[in-house]
């Protein structure tokens, strides 16, 4: 067991380290890890999920218990945060909003996707692939159609024009490589067709590279970052590490859902928050450095925490 947690987490600590050093060195700007990101976020991961769709069996995909238990606990710690954000901290929607996607939105791809892969195998990914369509269809459009609600529709705003903002809104997510790639390799396997074998290679090649790139531009941003810690932060991190595992695993005594699945599940929920979120954040010039120190405490922490959770489900 403790070899299997060894042999999971330490590639992730590994390549956040040499991201780290090579700020530390001067080899890159912290600021790099901005381009690093758009990389990632752009083509690397979108291409990931796609392939990774189209290479899950339309079977897996459909397993409806086990997608109803990620729902429940990815959207039921936003919805929690949301309200805590509102009426807890007294904030605005759109700082609000940004602190929800802070606190559900785990590293699935570049965190759980090596810890899955030594626990669970090859099949370790179906959390990774499940739980990235729910935030590609569900959590992101929503945290933008929010923002977008919380800036362009002041009181007195007609219904009509909110219509007209939420409908923008529903455009611009569907549209983001983030959604409709794994959109479309989910159906492409539903469909059973095969992409030619050149092509099937090129896009893995691509694909590939996300795990290592994100992570090690998550060390670089670390070595340009001085975390604070705060209300925000603690509460953002014990929501992020502590609750949305304990909702994974409600959700999975509510829906029924097989062994297998279960540890997946509460794997993923027990990951910390993805370098994504503290971006969009600071895209949105709101909440940026909560959201960083949230994600800088919640990666050191979310060792700790993904650890222990390897160690319960063995």
């Amino acid at each position: 067991m403790l070899n299997a947690m060894f042999s999971a987490l330490f590639p992730v600590a590994f390549i956040i380290i040499l991201g780290w050093i090579g700020g530390k060195r001067g080899y890159f700007k912290p600021s790099d890890a901005t381009v690093l990101a758009t990389l990632v976020m752009r083509f690397a991961l979108p291409f990931a999920l796609f392939i990774g769709a189209m290479h899950t069996s339309a079977h897996k995909l459909s397993n409806m218990p086990f997608i109803l238990t990620m729902v429940f606990g990815l959207m039921g710690t936003y919805v929690f945060a949301l309200l805590i954000g509102r009426w807890g901290f007294g904030q605005d929607l759109k700082t609000s909003t940004l602190q929800a996607l802070v606190c559900a939105f785990p590293d699935m791809a570049y965190f759980g996707a090596p810890v899955l892969a030594v626990v669970c195998g090859s099949a370790g990914f179906l959390a990774v692939l499940v739980g990235n369509m729910i935030t590609s269809t569900l959590m992101l459009p929503l945290t933008i159609i929010l923002v977008r609600y919380a800036e362009d529709t002041p009181e007195g705003e007609t219904r009509e024009s909110v219509l007209k903002v939420l409908g923008h809104s529903l455009l611009k997510a569907v549209t983001n490589p983030m959604v409709w790639l794994p959109i479309s390799g989910a159906l492409l396997s539903f469909a059973g067709y095969k992409l030619p074998p050149v092509l099937d290679q090129s896009v893995d090649l691509m694909a590939k590279s996300a795990g290592g790139v994100s992570l090690f531009a998550l060390g670089l941003m670390f070595c340009g970052e001085r975390p604070r810690v705060d209300a925000h932060v603690v509460v953002n991190v014990g929501l992020k590490n502590f609750i949305m595992p304990a909702l994974m695993l409600l959700g999975i005594y509510l829906f029924n859902v097989d062994h297998d699945l279960a540890r997946q599940a509460l794997i993923l929920g027990a990951v910390p928050t993805a370098v994504a979120a503290s971006m969009f954040a600071i895209r949105n010039q709101t909440y940026a450095l909560a959201a960083s120190s949230s994600v800088l405490i919640g990666t050191v922490l979310g060792i700790g925490t993904v650890a222990l959770m390897v160690a319960f489900v063995s």
